[in-house]
């Protein structure tokens, strides 16, 4: 990690660019990007990998030629006023906001809700800075929301206190035209736009990484490693873990991008993952063909992002841990008849006349998929998935976004979910039990159908970003027979300004 960071502030120098921040996922303006590039009015800077830096997407906004009196052009005035970058070199800004988190449920997830609910205080303050090639970013935010989320790992520790912290952002980058180096961390999400990725997923919370891609624009290459916190072993060791992920996307024409990926958790019996792994033009999966110990888990993935004629663009994944064994294999690998560890996405969104947009998804999680044997290879940080943090589950959905004045965004939606028993905490099965695990849906399926609708969007004053719906939950906490109506929601209200400046 300190050569990491030398190399990044070395190569600063003889490498003259220019630098520029990345548009956080939990921006409220956000979805109204999104909806452009959904619609096809506006080229995706960068092609189901989320976030992408303000200058790669106002460059697309240029490109686009939108009429400015359309509703999809006021909404490119709209987000090209808000993050478009000044024109020296070297600028700062500060921005606080301050407002109100509402919510049923402390948890992100509405889908699985849990934790308590209230209204509470929110606040953060952004330091941004670009030096030539250099992006200096830092949010901290006054979030007591987190005292109620079982999935904060902090929560405990901060019930005892006024007030809960967390960084949303703080990170170094330097950015060159074909190379990009990064150290810090941020919310990311590598998958179809409207669905968790199934190789890095916001699901939980951000984890400090390092990343390094080379970017063109038939070709884009990306490297993400991080340390993961420590998990007791079956022998009762403590062994230090890593995550690797690489991801290799190749614009094959101007409509179609491909890709593929893997990602791993790698383990150290002593003191450190083997170093072999860390190569990132090493592939994870096949270690015993290299001679290597298997001490790691790896997942081969695969993405595909179409613009078909008629507008309609077409995104899916899908990603392989483990195949199904239909017999078991005494003789040759070992292993028992098994289930397979799999998963897959998609997303269909197209525009909807001159001024709205749609959306279809489907998602499928395997009972089994993010675990193995060894529970210190599941791809587990704090508790939460880097992936999915919910397996075992099919859910699918439909949305329509229809954009007001410019700023706003409001997506009435319906979604289905069927969440089998399935955990991915929960110890891998042995034996017969591994055999007659389930490929899907273990146990009793929790169904949940929401009614629901968005809002996000703002000025420079205000912003907003709200969600909620009506919940029909049959066999409730997998429970035949239990039935829970109920609506669920969140609400972000927050009034802030903001500051900027050249430096001399």
């Amino acid at each position: 990690m300190r050569r990491f960071l030398v190399l990044l502030l070395v190569a600063a120098g003889p490498l003259a660019a220019q630098g520029s921040p990345f548009v956080p996922l939990d921006h409220p303006l956000l979805p109204l990007a999104e909806y452009l590039i959904a619609r096809g009015d506006v080229a995706d800077p960068s092609p189901m990998v989320r976030p992408f830096r303000r200058a790669d997407l106002v460059r697309a906004i240029a490109a686009a030629s939108i009429p400015p009196t359309s509703p999809s052009g006021r909404i490119a005035a709209t987000l090209v006023a808000a993050w478009s970058d000044r024109p020296e070199a070297n600028w700062v800004r500060a921005a606080g906001r301050a407002g109100l988190d509402v919510f049923t449920s402390a948890r992100r997830d509405l889908l699985h809700p849990a934790g308590g609910d209230g209204a509470r205080f929110y606040a953060d303050f952004a330091l941004e800075g670009r030096f030539g090639p250099l992006v200096l970013v830092s949010r901290p935010a006054a979030e007591n929301r987190l005292k109620d989320d079982p999935d904060w790992a902090g929560a405990t520790l901060q019930r005892r206190k006024s007030q809960a912290y967390r960084f949303v952002e703080g990170y170094l980058a330097a950015q060159f035209e074909h190379a990009r180096l990064f150290f810090g961390q941020m919310d990311r999400n590598w998958g179809p736009q409207g669905a968790l990725g199934l190789s890095i997923a916001n699901g939980g919370y951000p984890r400090t990484d390092l990343g390094v891609s080379v970017v063109f624009r038939d070709l884009q290459f990306d490297i993400v490693a991080g340390g993961l916190t420590p998990m007791k072993a079956a022998d009762g060791s403590v062994p230090d873990r890593l995550f690797l992920a690489h991801r290799l996307n190749v614009r094959l024409t101007r409509r179609l991008d491909l890709a593929l990926w893997e990602t791993g958790v790698l383990t150290g019996s002593a003191t450190s993952p083997d170093l072999a792994f860390t190569n990132p033009m090493v592939l994870l999966s096949f270690p015993i063909q290299q001679g290597q110990a298997d001490d790691r888990n790896a997942i081969i993935g695969g993405d595909l992002s179409w613009r078909i004629p008629g507008g309609i663009r077409v995104q899916g994944q899908a990603m392989i841990d483990d195949r199904w064994r239909r017999k078991p294999d005494p003789q040759g690998t070992g292993e028992p008849a098994h289930p397979g560890r799999w998963a897959l996405t998609g997303v269909l969104a197209g525009p909807l006349g001159a001024g709205a947009g749609w959306r279809a998804h489907l998602g499928m999680v395997s009972s089994l998929a993010y675990r193995t044997i060894d529970s210190t290879e599941a791809f587990l940080d704090r508790g939460l998935g880097i992936g999915p943090t919910f397996p075992d589950q099919v859910v699918a959905g439909a949305a329509v976004s229809v954009p007001i004045r410019g700023r706003w965004l409001v997506t009435p939606d319906l979604t289905v979910q069927a969440q089998g028993e399935g955990r991915i905490d929960a110890p891998f099965p042995s034996g017969a039990a591994f055999t007659a695990t389930p490929e899907l849906l273990i146990g009793r399926t929790a169904t949940t159908v929401r009614f629901g609708a968005s809002v996000s969007g703002g000025t420079d004053r205000l912003q907003v970003d709200a969600t909620g719906g009506y919940h029909h939950t049959t066999s409730a906490d997998h429970v035949a027979g239990r039935t829970r109506n109920r609506f669920e929601g969140r609400l972000r209200i927050t009034v802030g300004l903001s500051r900027q400046g050249a430096i001399q």
